[in-house]
């Protein structure tokens, strides 16, 4: 709650006198774009398109015509609506979330190719697999050998 707060005084400064219309409505909408809305869940203030969250964007507007700091509006609204209102930090590492899936996408193809350049290699001439004395295939090399020696 309070990095809101902190994060608009910084962001805006505002002290406890009257500010003009058009600084209000900017501060309005940072400030409801940072608040949860009461009246639509999962939505914030902004977002809302509801008549009511309308209405308090405007009422927000109001107290900031009137003099009221950012710092009293937030205290305000937590009253009238409870602690819900105000977003939670987020953790450092959301900031890579939209990546997530290039990075796996770049890892699967990454991965996709090293086996099918693996596997074309041992097509184009690598070595073969040793043949075990006694196996299945042994029988199978020494007629090879013994027609290949028949040809020379």
């Amino acid at each position: 709650m309070r990095t809101v707060v902190f994060s608009l005084l910084l962001l805006v400064p505002l002290a406890a006198h009257a500010v003009s219309e058009e600084e209000a409505a900017r501060v309005t909408s940072k400030l409801s774009d940072q608040l949860k809305s009461p009246f639509c869940p999962g939505k914030t203030l902004l977002t809302c398109t509801s008549g009511q969250a309308y209405d308090l964007r405007q009422e927000i507007k109001a107290l900031l015509v009137e003099g009221k700091s950012v710092d009293e509006v937030v205290e305000a609204l937590e009253l009238r609506y409870g602690n819900e209102i105000t977003n939670p930090p987020q953790p450092w590492y959301t900031f890579f979330v939209p990546f997530l899936p290039w990075v796996v996408g770049i890892l699967l193809v990454g991965w996709v190719l090293r086996r099918w350049l693996k596997a074309s290699k041992t097509d184009d001439g690598g070595e073969s697999p040793p043949v075990v004395a006694g196996g299945p295939d042994a029988e199978r090399l020494a007629r090879l050998r013994a027609r290949v020696a028949q040809e020379e």
